[in-house]
C-alpha cells in the first residue's frame, strides 16, 4: 500500500468514526436544543440568544409582514411568537381555532427574551420550519341527548306560557 492510499484510508476511517459517533450519541452540531415554552419563560436570561428547537400547534393566524411572517405556536402550556421568512409559512395548511386542529410545527431559531427588533417581545426568529403532524378539520357531531332535552324544555316552556296566559 502506498503512502497516499494509507493516508486516504485513515481519513475515511476517521470520517466514518465521526459519523458513527454523531449517529449513536445523538449529537448534531448544528441543531438547537429542544425546549418547551415553560423552559423558555422560566429561563429567559440563560436561553437568550441561543438556538432552540420549539414544537407546537399553529394557532390564531399567519400575519404576513413584507417578506416575513408572524405565527404563534402553542405547546399546550403557552404560545410563543415565531418570526420567520414568509416562504416557510406556505407549507402550513391548518391554523388552530374552534373549527380546526392546527398543524403541529417544529421550528429552529434564535430565542430572544426581549427582542430588540420587535419592541422587547419574547420571540423566536426561526430559520427553519417543518410540519411534524398535519392539522385537520374538527368534526362536530350532533349530540342527540342535547337535542331531545332542548325539545322537551321548549315544550315545557310553551305549556307553562299557555297556562300562565289562561290564568290572566
Amino acid at each position: 500500500m502506498t503512502q497516499r492510499n494509507h493516508v486516504r484510508h485513515q481519513k475515511m476511517f476517521l470520517a466514518a468514526v465521526c459519523i458513527l459517533a454523531f449517529t449513536v450519541c445523538g449529537l448534531n452540531p448544528v441543531y438547537g436544543e429542544a425546549v418547551s415554552s415553560k423552559e423558555l419563560i422560566d429561563n429567559t436570561k440563560e436561553m437568550n440568544g441561543k438556538t432552540v428547537v420549539y414544537t407546537g400547534e399553529v394557532v390564531t393566524a399567519i400575519m404576513d409582514r413584507g417578506e416575513n411572517s408572524w405565527i404563534n405556536l402553542n405547546d399546550g402550556d403557552n404560545a410563543i411568537g415565531i418570526w420567520c421568512a414568509r416562504d416557510l409559512t406556505r407549507q402550513i395548511t391548518y391554523i388552530g381555532n374552534y373549527k380546526n386542529r392546527g398543524d403541529i410545527v417544529e421550528v429552529e431559531g434564535v430565542f430572544n427574551c426581549a427582542c430588540p427588533v420587535h419592541n422587547g417581545d419574547l420571540d423566536i426568529h426561526a430559520g427553519s420550519l417543518k410540519i411534524v403532524k398535519a392539522g385537520y378539520l374538527i368534526k362536530k357531531q350532533l349530540n342527540i341527548k342535547m337535542v331531545i332535552m332542548s325539545v322537551i324544555l321548549f315544550i315545557l316552556a310553551f305549556i307553562a306560557a299557555v297556562i300562565s296566559n289562561k290564568r290572566k
